[in-house]
C-alpha cells in the first residue's frame, strides 16, 4: 500500500504525466517492483526542483545539514530497489547512515519537505532544493 509520504512525493517531485501511472504502480505490491527496479535509471522527476550533489560532495553532510535546517523532520520513508531498504520508515540518522549509497534509492525526509535520490553512478546523487 502507498503512504503518504510516497503519495506527496509523486505529486510535488515527479512530472505531471507520470504522475498517476507511478501512483498505481506503488499503491500495489504486485506493481511497486516495476516502479523500484526503474529508480537505477529514473528520468521523471521535476529535475528543477533538484539539485546534483557533486562527488567531491559528502551526501551525507549534505542531507544532515537541509535536514537540520528545516522544520521538524524526525522520520524519513524509503523507496529502494533493495527490498530489505523499500518501504521502510526510519529516522533520520538511520537513513543517512544505512541508505545513503544504495544506488536506486530515493529517502523522503518528512511530508516529502526535503529528497535525496541515488540513481546508478556516476553522478546520479540529487537532493531537492
Amino acid at each position: 500500500m502507498i503512504s503518504k509520504q510516497e503519495q506527496l512525493l509523486v505529486k510535488k517531485f515527479v512530472v505531471k504525466d507520470k504522475q498517476d501511472r507511478y501512483l498505481a504502480f506503488l499503491s500495489k505490491e504486485k506493481t511497486r517492483k516495476k516502479f523500484t527496479e526503474a529508480l537505477y535509471h529514473f528520468n521523471d522527476f521535476n529535475w528543477k526542483l533538484f539539485r546534483e550533489i557533486p562527488g567531491s560532495e559528502n551526501e551525507g553532510q549534505t542531507i544532515s545539514l537541509k535536514v537540520k535546517s528545516a522544520k521538524n523532520i524526525s522520520t524519513c520513508s524509503v523507496i529502494s530497489a533493495d527490498p530489505n531498504l523499500d518501504g521502510n520508515v526510519l529516522s533520520v540518522d538511520e537513513a543517512i547512515k544505512n541508505a545513503i549509497g544504495i544506488e536506486g534509492t530515493i529517502l523522503i525526509f518528512g511530508d516529502a519537505d526535503i529528497v535525496y535520490y541515488e540513481g546508478e553512478a556516476p553522478k546520479r546523487r540529487y537532493i531537492s532544493i
